[in-house]
């Protein structure tokens, strides 16, 4: 059920290296100086978790195990049907992106399904950065397990891009703990990283 943590960067790096090229060279995005976000105040229960060496925090809901591996920080629920696999990029390519665009190509291009995901029209996530989530279902090729994928993409103007990729386990009734993984993105700010 767990998303390999380096399912992101390898989908990344495959949507980055097929953006298409139409010859025009887009102006690179003007950049700003990260600063800290603090945290918003969190849902009940929620508890402050910090990825220093990357610069990203959020609240992880009860009972949820997070941990930081390099540029991805993972949320698993207390059951294991719903995982968060969530990263930051500062490039220019990755500020250059509208976050609806990002989130229905980086859905597309996950690996590790049996099938191609078909996710519909990325809808607005609601978030102080500019947001964006794109939902799919699909078949896990290791777990023959089917998922609800939902790609969060969230966008602080001219600091980062932070991508959220959150798989949950369709044969259960897990919409609950999908809700609070929702939750936890939805509490997520940037800081400089160390």
């Amino acid at each position: 059920m767990h998303l390999r943590a380096l399912i992101l960067p390898v989908a990344v790096g495959l949507l980055l290296a097929g953006c298409g090229d139409d010859g025009a060279t887009p102006p690179p995005p003007v950049k700003s100086e990260e600063t800290l976000d603090r945290l918003p105040d969190l849902p009940r229960g929620y508890e402050e978790f910090l990825n220093a060496d990357v610069g990203v925090a959020f609240g992880r809901p009860p009972g949820w195990s997070a941990k930081a591996k390099g540029n991805v920080s993972t949320l698993v629920a207390p059951d294991g049907l719903v995982s968060a696999t969530i990263t930051i990029d500062r490039t220019d390519d990755a500020l250059a992106g509208d976050p609806k665009d990002f989130a229905t190509e980086t859905a597309e291009f996950l690996p590790s399904y049996e099938e191609p995901l078909a996710p519909g029209e990325a809808e607005p996530f609601e978030h102080p950065y500019q947001g964006a989530v794109a939902e799919a279902e699909g078949v896990a090729e290791r777990s023959g397990v089917s998922q609800r994928v939902r790609v969060v993409v969230l966008e602080r103007d001219g600091v980062a891009v932070v991508t959220a990729i959150i798989a949950e386990n369709a044969r259960e009734d897990a919409g609950a703990d999908a809700r609070q993984a929702l939750k936890a993105v939805a509490t997520l700010r940037t800081r400089p990283p160390l």
